[in-house]
């Protein structure tokens, strides 16, 4: 049997994320902007993160999976704290439009899923 290789990040998706960097770099000046975009812009690596993960984490086995995916989890989180709070104090971005950007990427996943499931 053939092993499947794990997904790569299409040049369309490191497409979106250098747009998003882009409208990023547009609307730093503006609070509300930058906060959805800076979230959005996280969201959307931390999803691509995760899918890496998952995607390696199959081929391990059960104790291993465990392990990688919890230090996984901790460096992603980790960096995203990091990265937010650098965010948030050096641009005075809006808290509320940084959580609707980093709630984004979830919500479109879980209506892709609802969609292909009816």
């Amino acid at each position: 049997m053939e092993q499947a290789k794990p997904q790569k990040v299409c040049s369309c998706q490191r497409i979106a994320i250098v747009v998003i960097m882009v409208l990023f770099l547009v609307f730093r000046n503006r609070p509300l902007w930058a906060g959805f975009w800076i979230g959005l812009l996280v969201g959307v690596i931390n999803w691509y993160g995760l899918s890496a993960a998952a995607h390696r984490a199959v081929w391990l086995t059960r104790e291993q999976a465990e392990r990688y995916m919890v230090q996984n989890y901790m460096l992603r989180y980790g960096l995203r704290f990091v990265v937010l709070a650098i965010a948030l104090i050096s641009y005075e971005l809006n808290p509320v439009t940084l959580l609707v950007g980093l709630t984004v990427p979830t919500a479109i996943a879980v209506l892709k899923y609802l969609m292909t499931t009816r």
